[in-house]
């Protein structure tokens, strides 16, 4: 259950080599420096005995990672959800077809906007059935850059040919094993720091967080799916459970899944899953939600799914979905009332009060939808869906969610008219009406243009939704005006958008209503055929409650936030990338004014062709919190790291990932931050006495 609750460029660059200068021989401890220059040691004597020795890389992998780095790192969360990892990865087991694909299932593809996925279709219309998925180099209008990123997720089949039916018959147990595909993945991490919660014997459980999955895939119509996991601190190896079969494309029946499942339908508004895309460095491609209505769940988030069955069938030009679920949800529950006055969602069981608030509630959920379907012309649905709980929500304010009984009604468009796609949703909820209405022009081959209208009622809320604004996914008392432009140029590509917001009403965060605004421009070229270069600038104000003097007033916050990057590969074993990010947060009439930087250096490695390593090395210093830099890093398969980094320190990470046979990879990484001003690092149970945080993972990825 998820209820969705400048400063001169020059200059800071200086400062940026003046500190890292002090921190290289100052603050480090010994311990520290020897660790990096360990791993320096290690880089270097791995690349000079493996030159000789690379073939093909393990491409996919290599890039299923830059996708994701472009895709997670304007998030401003530090726990990003793993179910878009999920999502790739399963795009990548069950590539979409470039020969049969129509408009909409192209643009499921990550960075695939109207434009291009109208571009593919043009040309397969115009030149006959793709022969490989290479023939997309050969589109003009589709930059090179962008179709590496997308040849992991396609395919190009031939047309099928029938047997004469004089072909021997393969036994049951031949038959089962060619035709079958088995995916397992277990994963140990470890903390070597003791928290205060395992120091005070808080934690009912262990040290190690332990993840296992098993995917049976056969035929590619038939999936069934289990997982287990288990967090640091908690007692059973499987204190959560997640199982699914799954089965599609089987005549009328488009998909069909028994046990746990998630919903994605129209532009999000009434049910999505728990992980949407918002605003980032692509102007254009996060505005449009691509619906891929009912999906197996494989993800370990444990308040984020529904359970029961759910199927589409199809009778063209119809689509008709139902959907039912019965699916027990964490929750604090009032001693003498039994209602619900939190929902937790960290999927957290490790101390006593913890474990009394596990699966304390249960929510059903029945509805369906019916779309209207012409291909690449238009699509039309409604949908309505009903959820009760078996304890009603307790409201501590004017602002929260009340009752037991939730009912959503919703109509969703996506039309296509020549190089214009208009698209949107409206949502009843029984109070009022929420909308998003967007246009999307494709101005030419190489000018895109969107704009997007949002109208989020006060009183409404969007118990299972995820929409596109300025709140990550609540669509409640906001509204907004964006624009977007993505303008692919001679030397390069420019994306710029502005959007602008207001929060009509009083609200839980502000006593008063409040607005705001948002800037954002980026230019990403490459002056040389190995060399990528980025420039960027964001600029934010918003209004917020803050204490001023004693007194609760709104005042103006101001974010500005300007990268450099540039990106080398080397060769085709290495590829060095280096970043510098400076941010400024200031609050008006507050007499606040803070900045803080971050500086990292990042190789990656690939000596042969079954060998990835990764290294990186962060400097940052930020005055608090509010200045502080985020970092998406990389991780194990499977894996999100989005970290805020402030305060004064230094983090370094290595990851290796070793393909040990064609169907078995093990991967490990160590990372280490050290803070040399602080004596603790976290707070509350997760305290770490000293200022030191570092950890372990493991990880083995079984394919047969």
């Amino acid at each position: 259950m998820y209820f969705q609750t400048e400063r001169v460029l020059s200059q800071t660059i200086c400062h940026a080599e003046l500190v890292s200068a002090s921190y290289s021989q100052s603050w480090i401890p010994k311990q520290v420096r020897n660790d990096t220059r360990f791993l320096f040691f290690l880089l270097v004597i791995v690349f000079f005995l493996s030159q000789t020795l690379f073939s093909q890389t393990d491409t996919t992998y290599i890039k299923t990672e830059d996708v994701l780095d472009e895709l997670v790192e304007e998030s401003q969360e530090q726990e990003v959800s793993s179910d878009l990892y999920d999502v790739l990865e399963t795009m990548v087991q069950n590539p979409v077809d470039l020969n049969t694909a129509g408009i909409n299932e192209l643009q499921k593809i990550p960075f695939i906007d109207f434009s291009s996925a109208e571009q593919i279709i043009n040309h397969r219309n115009k030149y006959g059935l793709f022969f490989s998925v290479n023939e997309l180099y050969s589109i003009r209008e589709i930059p090179a850059d962008l179709v590496k990123k997308i040849v992991p997720f396609v395919i190009a089949t031939g047309p099928i040919v029938s047997t004469t039916g004089d072909e021997e018959e393969e036994d049951l147990f031949e038959s089962l094993s060619s035709s079958s595909k088995i995916y397992l993945r277990n994963r140990v991490t470890d903390d070597l720091q003791t928290r205060k919660g395992f120091a005070e014997s808080k934690f009912t459980g262990s040290k190690l967080d332990m993840y296992n999955r098993l995917l049976v895939k056969y035929e590619n119509n038939y999936q069934f799916g289990i997982l287990t996991e288990k967090d640091a601190g908690e007692k059973e190896f499987n204190e959560f459970t997640s199982a699914h079969l799954f089965a599609k494309d089987l005549g009328y029946i488009k998909n069909l899944v028994l046990g746990d499942y998630y919903l994605e339908f129209g532009q999000g508004l009434a049910l999505w899953n728990a992980y949407g895309f918002s605003k980032g460095p692509d102007a254009v491609y996060p505005v449009k939600k691509s619906e891929r209505k009912i999906i197996p769940y494989t993800s370990a988030s444990e308040n984020n799914f529904f359970r029961g069955i759910a199927g589409t069938f199809d009778y063209e030009p119809l689509s008709v979905s139902v959907f039912y679920s019965k699916n027990k949800f964490d929750a604090n529950l009032d001693e003498e009332t039994g209602s619900i006055l939190s929902t937790p969602l960290d999927g957290l069981h490790r101390t006593e009060s913890e474990i009394q608030k596990r699966k304390t509630a249960e929510e059903t959920t029945i509805g369906g939808r019916i779309d209207f379907v012409k291909e690449d012309l238009f699509q039309v649905g409604v949908l309505h869906y009903r959820s009760k709980l078996d304890h009603p929500f307790q409201p501590s304010s004017v602002f929260d969610i009340v009752g037991g009984e939730f009912s959503y009604t919703s109509a969703a468009y996506d039309l296509y008219i020549e190089n214009i796609n208009l698209f949107g949703e409206a949502v009843y909820n029984g109070t009022s009406v929420a909308s998003t209405n967007n246009i999307q022009i494709s101005l030419s081959s190489t000018l895109q243009f969107v704009s997007s209208i949002r109208s989020y009622p006060a009183n409404f809320i969007n118990i299972h939704g995820f929409s596109f604004g300025e709140r990550s996914g609540a669509a409640q008392n906001e509204f907004g005006i964006y624009n977007g432009l993505k303008w692919r140029l001679p030397f390069g590509t420019l994306n710029l958008y502005y959007d602008q917001f207001k929060f009509p009403h009083a609200s839980f965060d502000n006593p008063l209503p409040a607005d705001g605004n948002e800037f954002f421009a980026e230019l990403i070229s490459k002056p040389f055929s190995k060399v990528e270069t980025r420039i960027r600038y964001k600029k934010e104000r918003k209004e917020l409650e803050f204490t001023i003097n004693n007194n609760k007033l709104i005042a103006e916050r101001n974010r500005e936030n300007i990268r450099g990057e540039i990106i080398y590969e080397i060769s085709k074993y290495l590829r060095w990338k280096s970043r510098f990010e400076y941010n400024i947060y200031s609050v008006k009439n507050a007499n606040l004014d803070e900045d803080g930087f971050l500086f990292f250096q990042d190789l990656r490695y690939v000596p042969i062709s079954n060998l990835n390593i990764y290294g990186r090395i962060i400097f940052f210093r930020t005055d608090s919190f509010n200045s502080a830099v985020y970092e998406y890093e990389n991780d194990l398969t499977g894996v999100l790291t989005n970290l805020a980094m402030f305060g004064e320190g230094i983090r370094w990470y290595f990851i290796i990932r070793y393909k040990v046979l064609p169907y078995l990879v093990l991967s490990c990484k160590y990372s280490e931050t050290y803070k040399p001003k602080e004596k603790s690092l976290s707070s509350g149970d997760s305290e770490i006495n000293g200022n030191l945080d570092n950890r372990i993972n493991f990880q083995v990825d079984l394919s047969l």
